[in-house]
């Protein structure tokens, strides 16, 4: 028996592509109404996954694609249309293939039932075939067009006495080789017939596949009808035969006087555009490469990126003891040179990490329509810039944080319609998901026409939960009042849904994106909307740190973080309430030695400068004393291993180009420590 496990990866590639689309296609069905492109798309999905899952011997997947692609081949065959009940059971099947999927991956069998899902697929199946007839008498003849040699000559053999019918053939179920079948039908009907138009034939000139169960015939025989109908079902594979019989007039209608008379359309229905025209078709040069094998490169070029520093600082050192010497000015050459191709290299791979952020914004069309329905809203759901790129380590954390966001705007930050009128707002609220790139860093910003957060309404909750005193929230700014939603626990839902309300998520959210060196900020204006804006950084592998030192040993600030850098003097720190202030910029800013947040004592000499990095968290800033700066440059990030696990305020590790470690700085852990203190 052959070893399919070698496949499994592929296949569970394959079955996530393919969901994804198929999910978007019923999206875009039920938003802007099908296409026949649409219907040829999600009917291939299907038959795609139908072919694997029996190849994979994953016999529900298979039976479920089965019953769905039966629907969606008589959709391509115009004999019904995509209503709202079938794109909601299209959407219900795929939750199930889903589940299906989850299955599979952690188990390698299926385990969930989907009878209830086939006997509604076929439900629906024997609605539409009963109005089969109907369709064929009224649809079919809008297809084609017949040229005037072939018409004229059709007309003729009608008026000797011989018979004009449409014919269309059904094959049956288990008929493997469709294609084949329908060639041998076709030199059978040929035998008997003269063929005046054939679908299959139509689409093989035009380059499409031709795998339907169903084809359509135009044809003039002398049998009569019901001889030709016998035949025809005599025949292996075809389960039913439908015809009509077409009249002079009929024909004379089908018939144009001349090729230039074809329209666009109907030319290329017949496939005579792709013969007179025969463009080259463009290839995608592309190949899948496992993700593990990218990881590898990147950490290699994390490497050179290492001795790159070394060799540059070896080079400076060699500089200031030999001077002009012709060997180091030869190192100094190569050192250049290296540092650029290594540049490039570091460019390439990352670009190679790179995948466009559209992966995971077609996530949420789907999740916004369930939410809408669920709580009775009308919500429109607006993508920009999905073309975007981001690091793919960047796209997997930062799905959860946004989807968090999209449930409060849709559960707290959308009004139900009748509240939008009656605030002279749109019935259907909208919800902007916008993703560019913006100073080396990625923007993604969620924004809703909503009736924004309630500042006051923050603050008496957190009055209410005992969180402040009355006399604390008297002294906050509407900026920090909106911030108390990041607080765990703090919820102004009057009732707790299965969507929101607990207060659980936004503490979450913030943390999350800063774990991945991204900045959180918002805006609101109540009764307007609320925005949301994330910054990340474009990659996690490598970055740009400030290096400063604190008690003789070195640190790494990531620049992501780094808002201002000054040096200001011991006179210029003050004591606000016992907390040591400075003032920048007509902004009073809290400051921490860092020394206190990693247990060194500190050095303070009078008349010294003191160096300060300004730290940013929304519009929050904290003012972090060093010993001194040493400048900045790329960083290659190295986890801390399971050894020494998560240590707050600690990101990770980073090689400095003397070979020494040097910590990461996680600005939201030190933040954290710095509140506490």
């Amino acid at each position: 028996m052959l070893d399919m496990t070698e496949y499994q990866t592929l296949y569970m590639e394959e079955l996530d592509e393919q969901l994804q689309l198929m999910e978007e296609e019923v999206l875009r069905f039920e938003q802007d109404g099908e296409t026949m492109e649409g219907i040829q798309r999600l009917f291939r999905a299907a038959h795609t996954l139908k072919g694997s899952s029996a190849a994979m011997g994953y016999e529900r997947m298979k039976r479920l694609t089965h019953n769905m692609e039966h629907i969606l081949e008589k959709v391509r065959n115009r004999e019904c249309t995509v209503t709202p009940d079938m794109a909601t059971l299209f959407l219900c099947c795929l939750d199930r293939m889903k589940q299906l999927r989850s299955e599979i991956a952690s188990g390698h069998t299926e385990v969930s039932d989907i009878e209830d899902l086939v006997e509604d697929l076929k439900k629906v199946n024997v609605i539409h075939s009963a109005l089969d007839a109907a369709i064929l008498n009224t649809k079919i003849s809008a297809d084609i067009q017949l040229s005037e040699e072939i018409g004229l000559a059709s007309i003729r053999l009608l008026e000797s006495g011989q018979y004009a019918f449409w014919v269309r053939i059904q094959l049956t179920d288990h008929c493997e080789m469709r294609a084949a079948r329908f060639h041998v039908l076709q030199t059978l009907i040929s035998e008997t017939s003269v063929v005046l138009w054939s679908e299959a034939a139509s689409l093989s000139e035009a380059g499409k596949d031709s795998d339907q169960s169903s084809l359509r015939w135009l044809i003039v025989s002398r049998e009569p009808q019901d001889m030709l109908e016998a035949s025809i079902l005599a025949w292996v594979d075809v389960e039913q035969v439908q015809m009509k019989q077409v009249n002079v007039a009929e024909l004379e209608a089908l018939t144009v006087t001349s090729v230039s008379d074809l329209s666009e359309t109907k030319k290329d229905q017949l496939g005579m555009t792709s013969v007179m025209v025969n463009p080259e078709r463009t290839r995608v040069q592309s190949i899948r490469v496992n993700v593990d094998r990218l990881e590898q490169l990147m950490n290699l070029v994390g490497e050179l990126v290492i001795d790159q520093t070394r060799i540059k600082q070896i080079e400076k050192s060699m500089d200031t003891k030999f001077g002009k010497d012709e060997l180091v000015q030869d190192l100094g050459q190569m050192s250049d040179h290296f540092s650029r191709i290594i540049g490039e290299l570091q460019e390439s791979v990352m670009k190679v990490r790179m995948l466009p952020i559209e992966q995971l914004f077609n996530r949420f069309p789907r999740l916004i329509r369930d939410l809408s329905q669920s709580l009775g809203k009308e919500i429109e759901l607006i993508l920009e810039g999905k073309e975007t790129e981001l690091d793919r380590t960047l796209i997997e954390e930062i799905g959860d944080p946004l989807i968090h966001i999209l449930r409060n705007s849709v559960d707290h930050g959308i009004e139900a319609s009748a509240i939008r009128r009656e605030r002279g707002k749109p019935a259907k609220g909208r919800i902007l998901l916008r993703a560019s790139h913006e100073d080396n860093q990625v923007l993604i910003v969620v924004k809703d026409d909503g009736g924004g957060i309630d500042s006051g309404k923050l603050l008496q909750k957190a009055i209410s939960t005992n969180l402040i005193t009355a006399a604390e929230a008297e002294q906050f700014s509407d900026k920090e009042a909106i911030d108390l939603i990041f607080h765990p626990g703090l919820s102004t839902a009057s009732q707790v849904s299965d969507i929101s309300g607990r207060g659980v998520g936004m503490d979450i959210v913030r943390a999350g994106i800063e774990k991945i060196n991204g900045r959180l900020d918002i805006e609101t204006v109540k009764g307007q909307g609320t925005e949301f804006k994330i910054r990340l950084p474009l990659t996690l592998a490598i970055i740009t740190g400030l290096l400063v030192t604190v008690n003789e040993s070195t640190y790494i600030i990531p620049m992501s973080n780094v808002a201002e850098i000054v040096r200001l003097s011991l006179e210029e720190i003050q004591n606000i309430r016992s907390v040591p202030m400075v003032t920048i910029r007509d902004q009073v800013i809290p400051i921490v030695w860092l020394h206190d947040c990693l247990g060194y004592p500190k050095r303070i000499r009078q008349g010294m400068r003191i160096p300060v990095v300004i730290i940013g968290r929304a519009e929050k800033r904290y003012a972090l004393a060093v010993d001194e700066l040493l400048g900045n440059q790329e960083i290659v990030i190295k986890s801390l291993g399971d050894f020494v696990g998560q240590i707050e305020g600690i990101a990770g590790a980073t090689i400095l180009g003397n070979g020494k470690v040097a910590l990461i700085l996680e600005i939201g852990g030190l933040i954290r420590m710095m509140s506490r203190a």
